[in-house]
């Protein structure tokens, strides 16, 4: 597993998986997540993979971030968090990505739907 720490997040690579780990009172905007999604791309180099927002921490995100780049090769698409209001936020994104796209409590969960598409 390889780790990336940035002033606003942390990011863990697996082998077919990356968790995103959003520090306190952090925001997502355009700029942010084109940062995301370019250590998505070098570590990844084409090869398909999920992705998880382990979202510990409120935060904000601007939602104009699922019109930006999208990576191809990502095919799947988890938020996991015990807060309900991050289901809420959850039923807003939903409609705005076009590939696998669901919710969980724990990340353990997330985890093992991650490595159901590569089983």
């Amino acid at each position: 597993m390889k780790e990336i720490q940035l002033p606003y997040c942390s990011l863990f690579f697996k082998d077919h998986h990356a968790i995103l780990e959003m520090k306190p009172n952090s925001f997502i905007t355009m700029e942010t997540a084109s940062e995301i999604t370019g250590h998505l791309e070098t570590y990844y180099k084409g090869k398909n993979f999920i992705f998880i927002t382990h979202r510990k921490y409120p935060h904000d995100i601007d939602l104009n971030v699922y019109k930006g780049r999208i990576l191809k090769n990502m095919i799947g698409f988890a938020i996991v968090s015990k807060n309900p209001e991050e289901i809420k936020r959850a039923m807003q994104e939903q409609p705005l990505w076009n590939e696998a796209f669901t919710f969980f409590k724990e990340l353990s969960e997330a985890e093992d739907w991650a490595k159901s598409f590569f089983d």
